[in-house]
């Protein structure tokens, strides 16, 4: 469905000599949930946000055409407009949020009658026709401090502008807007880099299987070769060598050294335990040796 309604602008201490303030024609288009009847009555105070553009032509006046998101009346009985209208809030100027390139700037900031002004061009979806739709809007900077230090806007810069409806431009018919806030946007995208799954050609695949363990880890060590026969000889030695420690303390010398150490460089060492190995002579023994 759609809507006819009159856009009314306040005045909010906002004033330039090429923007007059009245009200603007605007058209309402809305998906009709059940019987909405009560919105279609004259005189009806509504509140609506949604996506919005401006068409004019030489045929056709100036005029705004809001997709609505969402539509609501203002309760109260219309009959009495009077103490209807009485109940209504006042009018605010409303807000509008674009992206715009710049294409011409005019007027000086703190300087003349004619506020600082940028016309960009927009460019927005158009669900009614299902194509993109192309318009101006002229984008004004309030007198004072804060924009005192902002840098000039160059041509086909890309802009994201957030500001308040405040009337028609008297020369070109353009949405009159004074900016609340603004951020530059990029001109340029830089190529990125290919993904993984964009790159040509097939993947080297990774052979995992390759890099596991072998059968044996740092962690374990090679087990020795067991004996029986040998390992029940080593106890009986070491049986006797600690009987015989217990019994009495000797201590004696190989009659033949030199043979005794060719023997052992000749012979393949075998790993000896502790009870094996000869027990140290103490000083209490070489004092009764030698008596």
């Amino acid at each position: 469905m759609q809507l006819r309604v009159a856009l009314n602008i306040p005045f909010k201490d906002i004033e330039s000599d090429d923007v007059e303030s009245s009200e603007i024609p605007t058209l309402i288009r809305f998906f009709n949930e059940g019987n909405r009847s009560e919105i279609c009555q004259p005189n009806a105070f509504v509140y609506s946000s949604g996506a919005f553009l401006t068409t004019s032509s030489e045929d056709d006046d100036f005029h705004i055409i809001l997709h609505a998101h969402n539509l609501d009346r203002h309760p109260g009985n219309q009959e009495d407009p009077d103490s209807y209208f009485m109940h209504c809030p006042g009018a605010a100027q409303p807000i509008v949020t674009f992206l715009g390139i710049v294409l011409e700037r005019r007027g000086q900031l703190n300087d003349g009658q004619n506020l600082l002004h940028y016309r960009l061009q927009t460019t927005v979806y158009n669900p009614s026709t299902r194509t993109p739709h192309t318009f101006p809007i002229t984008a004004f900077f309030k007198n004072g401090q804060r924009w005192a230090n902002f840098p000039p806007l160059n041509l086909d810069t890309h802009v994201f502008l957030t500001g308040r409806i405040f009337g028609l431009t008297k020369e070109d018919r353009q949405l009159a807007v004074v900016t609340d806030d603004i951020h530059f946007l990029p001109t340029s995208t830089s190529s990125l880099p290919p993904t993984p799954s964009s790159t040509i050609g097939k993947r080297k695949r990774v052979d995992r299987w390759s890099q596991r363990a072998g059968p044996t880890t740092p962690s374990k060590s090679t087990s020795q070769f067991y004996d029986p026969q040998l390992a029940e000889n080593v106890r009986a030695t070491s049986t006797a060598d600690e009987d015989e420690d217990e019994e009495s303390t000797q201590v004696t010398w190989a009659d033949n050294l030199d043979g005794t150490e060719s023997a052992r460089q000749t012979s393949t060492p075998t790993p000896e335990r502790r009870s094996q190995r000869p027990r140290k002579t103490s000083y209490t023994d070489i004092l009764a040796l030698s008596k």
